[in-house]
């Protein structure tokens, strides 16, 4: 699989189990008052910070400053009783302006009006830091509980992403190319037709292959729970989410992006180098002109391949060779064969998987160019 699809997976799964564990803390946040904790703590620091701006900054008298803030106390404490406690900034703002205007002068309530916001934002930025990284622990440790739970292991799922079989997966690509070349070469149909039979039966066990279920998750076959392995990559899992789903919507985004923008480059290059005329593609002349290979040592002249025509799907691709310039020597098409493939690779695919020179086309080039071997 692609790495930027493993990514994608892998991305997605860490984004699921940091939801369910989000919301999980959140209810146990609830339960054991912990949100409660928070804004008491948060209650703590913005009263301190307007008791010493009141005193140093406006010069309120000690009774000015109880009035208001036995005010403040009596609105944090109204706010404390719900479930969730939170104080609007604004709201409390106003509260204690309001509070300061009945009990002083209106230039000292304009000069607490500048000066307040800032000592606020203090404790606001103080308070959101500490609960985000109690809650981002907390998060984690859910997290890593789920993954241990469910068998969510990041190394393993990568593992199965990224190596599926290869060896199989290379077997059957080598019999898939060796069928797809006896196929273009067989004149008989009865012999032909066997071997498309064959070469179903391949390309089904390959795509059986690519489908192949993970071995991750609570019901996969064969898990050894006690390997160093698998307890690290849950561990791993956890930690991961407890950066957050936010966090990682981003990075989804920025995959999703890459992506389509490599996708669209693969597209326009293939465009780019292609022309299709009745239904069959081509390459144009200044791309003829390109493709021009030279022969191998000790032949002068060169093969120009034309009218190629490429399959995307079994990544292959059919031409018919012109020959200019004449050989000093007689050599097998396999060694055009193989030229041609390592100079087309590069403007199709880098891993093409065969090059078919028409039978036609070879016979023609075969009294002077090509060994009866």
């Amino acid at each position: 699989m692609d790495y930027l699809d493993t990514a994608i997976v892998l991305t997605l799964v860490i984004i699921t189990v940091a939801e369910f564990s989000a919301l999980t803390t959140d209810k146990l946040m609830s339960m054991i008052g912990s949100r409660t904790r928070g804004y008491d703590y948060w209650c703590e620091c913005v009263v301190e910070e307007v008791r010493l701006s009141l005193i140093h900054d406006v010069n309120f008298t000690a009774a000015q400053s109880a009035h208001v803030l036995e005010k403040l106390n009596t609105l944090m404490a109204y706010e404390r009783e719900k479930a969730k406690p939170y104080l609007n900034r604004s709201v409390l703002l106003n509260n204690i302006l309001s509070s300061a205007s009945k009990v002083s002068a209106p230039k000292k309530a304009d000069k607490l009006a500048q000066v307040l916001p800032d000592r606020i934002a203090k404790c606001d930025h103080s308070a959101t830091s500490r609960f985000r990284l109690r809650t981002g622990v907390k998060v984690a440790c859910v997290a890593t509980i789920v993954a241990l739970a469910l068998n969510i292991s990041s190394l393993s799922l990568i593992n199965e992403l990224e190596n599926t079989d290869a060896e199989d997966m290379t077997r059957l690509q080598s019999q898939i190319e060796s069928l797809n070349t006896r196929l273009e070469a067989e004149d008989d149909p009865t012999n032909a037709g066997a071997i498309m039979i064959e070469l179903r039966s391949r390309l089904n066990q390959r795509s059986d292959l690519e489908s192949k279920t993970f071995s991750v998750g609570p019901i996969a076959p064969g898990i050894n729970r006690i390997s160093i392995e698998w307890i690290f990559g849950c561990v791993l899992t956890g930690l991961l989410a407890g950066l957050g789903a936010p966090f990682w919507r981003q990075q989804l985004s920025r995959l999703m992006t890459l992506k389509d923008l490599k996708e669209q480059v693969s597209v326009d290059k293939s465009a780019g180098l292609n022309d299709t005329s009745d239904g069959d593609a081509s390459l144009n002349e200044s791309a003829i002109k390109d493709s021009a290979i030279n022969v191998p040592s000790g032949v002068t002249g060169k093969f120009i391949p034309t009218n190629i025509n490429w399959d995307p799907l079994s990544n292959q691709i059919d031409l018919d060779v012109i020959a200019q310039g004449k050989p000093e020597r007689v050599y097998t098409p396999e060694e055009l064969v193989h030229t041609l493939r390592l100079r087309l690779a590069p403007q199709y695919n880098a891993n093409l998987a065969a090059v078919n020179i028409r039978p036609e086309s070879l016979k023609k080039l075969a009294p002077s160019f090509f060994s009866s071997n």
